[in-house]
């Protein structure tokens, strides 16, 4: 994903298509499949770079423990300045802002700032659907694809205290 800002004229534009691993919570590894588009906007020695990222990633539900692909579109701006001397622009983070150098020093990869964005945006927890019923904690059935056949009426033992006190009121 390395982009030559020496050859941008005033605009251009780039498609990168990257494939590479993210660590989930639980530490395992996941496939992810990203396509960035690139716009870069040139005004004097300055450049103006937006990515638009769209990736998918091979994860396990939170609750089914099945997989599924988890879709992430996020993005980045960067300004690129070449010269010396050159001060921040006032409303920019450091960070979003590069000082380029010799002619040779034009050459950026911007590999590691569409990974950082995809894992910034990377939710807490993977759900394959909003209304997924999980799995059944008796007899472990998933229960999106079928009905487990296991006691419902069972309950915890460390409840009955609780449920007595509630009799006992129902009682009064």
């Amino acid at each position: 994903m390395e982009l030559d800002l020496a050859h941008v004229e005033e605009r251009e534009s780039f498609l990168f298509d990257e494939r590479f691993e993210l660590l989930s919570v639980e530490g395992s590894t996941m496939q992810c499949q990203a396509s960035v588009t690139v716009d870069v906007t040139r005004a004097g020695s300055r450049y103006l770079l937006r990515a638009a990222i769209d990736c998918s990633i091979r994860a396990e539900c939170g609750k089914c423990l099945e997989p599924f692909d988890l879709r992430i579109e996020t993005g980045f701006d960067l300004v690129f300045q070449g010269g010396e001397n050159v001060e921040i622009p006032e409303g920019l983070e450091e960070d979003d802002f590069i000082v380029l150098g010799q002619e040779n020093a034009y050459c950026y990869d911007i590999f590691p700032r569409s990974r950082e964005a995809v894992v910034l945006d990377l939710p807490i927890g993977y759900l394959c659907s909003e209304d997924c019923s999980g799995i059944c904690p008796g007899c472990g059935e998933n229960l999106n694809k079928a009905d487990c056949t296991c006691n419902k009426t069972k309950s915890d033992p460390r409840w009955s205290p609780l449920k007595k006190l509630l009799n006992e009121q129902d009682d009064k």
